[in-house]
């Protein structure tokens, strides 16, 4: 038995988890210990995430499991976004119903893989849904459409993975009620076998895999060039991130000495939300229990002609719109823009000494 597939499965996610720290390593070469350190922490908490998603979570038995947190954070996480995932079978059927918050927003996206590649499958947001006078809904996940069923997403035959999105101006607004149940008889969820640990452990490695080298190369392109706008929705590899369509995206990185700021200068189109955040090398949202790194559209002063000026620095210097790097002296800033239904351009980038 010390050598049977579960044993090497083992051995597979052990060496794994080996090979990415000395990837974090490397990879932290020449920049500041901070970064390194936050490589080693970022390997805890995707491990402990994807353990979930793929050992814990199951298709026959689903659940709605909360995505991030402030201590679990990855692929650029949203601060004012309450995400939720589910594990799915497309030859089954789910029924997804619950009732509205105070969310300005609530979208369920399907995503499968294409080969070794992510792909979004089907976006619906609440403005394709039919909700009841108290927000009140359901939504049928299958392959088939049921008769009689308002709101339907068609569950593609690589369908996996479903992730909600909720989204808030403050997180101390209500948000909807989820649950999701599956439409098909199963029998209980039977004892653990080897055959069925041994694939959920080579599931997380798969998945481990992924999450870092997305990671890797997300920040690498954007690391090329600093303290100009080097990414957007056109991005190579933005799909393996989980976005959503509803959004466009723009960014950059900033990299700045302790007596330079980064001033990003623009206007917004008109849209759902829109916000600026900033993130560390391995795309995880700053500390924003603490610190002041998101600023959404209700909070930001806009100029008499609707233009915007936001300031990212390592202290505090009397501007109307500032993101605290605390102290990192590089990261991402990322700009997004929540169904947009106007012309935007991008804003411009500069530096400016303090």
């Amino acid at each position: 038995m010390a050598n049977d597939e579960l044993t090497k499965a083992w051995a597979t996610l052990t060496e794994q988890l080996m090979d990415a720290a000395g990837q974090v390593d490397a990879l932290s070469e020449g920049h500041d210990p901070t970064v390194r350190a936050e490589g080693y922490r970022f390997l805890t908490r995707i491990l402990v995430g994807m353990t979930e998603f793929q050992v814990e979570q199951e298709a026959d038995y689903p659940s709605l499991v909360q995505i991030m947190s402030p201590i679990r954070k990855f692929f650029v996480d949203n601060p004012d976004t309450l995400y939720h995932r589910a594990t799915l079978n497309p030859a089954l059927r789910y029924r997804i119903h619950g009732r509205r918050g105070e969310e300005l927003y609530l979208a369920f996206c399907l995503y499968g893989m294409r080969g070794r590649t992510n792909c979004i499958l089907a976006n619906v947001c609440d403005v394709d849904m039919e909700f009841d006078d108290n927000g009140g809904f359901e939504l049928v996940l299958s392959a088939e459409r049921p008769d009689g069923v308002k709101n339907w997403i068609q569950l593609d035959n690589i369908a996996r993975t479903l992730v909600t999105r909720q989204y808030f101006t403050d997180l101390r607004q209500k948000p909807a009620e989820l649950n999701i149940q599956l439409l098909d008889d199963i029998a209980p969820p039977p004892a653990p076998t080897v055959e069925g640990i041994t694939h959920r452990l080579r599931a997380l490695s798969q998945s481990m895999s992924r999450t870092f080298k997305s990671t890797q190369l997300a920040s690498k392109a954007w690391m090329k060039q600093p303290n100009t706008v080097s990414i957007d929705s056109t991005a190579e590899g933005l799909d393996s991130l989980f976005p959503t369509p509803d959004n466009e995206y723009v960014g950059g990185w900033y990299k700045l000495e302790e007596d330079e700021a980064l001033v990003m200068e623009g206007r917004a189109p008109e849209c759902r939300y829109w916000s600026v955040q900033l993130c560390s090398r391995w795309l995880e949202s700053r500390d924003f229990v603490n610190l002041k790194i998101i600023l959404n559209h209700s909070q930001v002063k806009l100029a008499a002609d609707g233009s915007f000026r936001i300031v990212v620095a390592h202290r505090e210097f009397g501007e109307a719109n500032q993101l605290n790097t605390a102290s990192h002296r590089e990261g991402g800033v990322i700009f997004r823009w929540l169904l947009p239904s106007s012309e935007w351009s991008q804003p411009k980038f500069h530096v400016k000494k303090l």
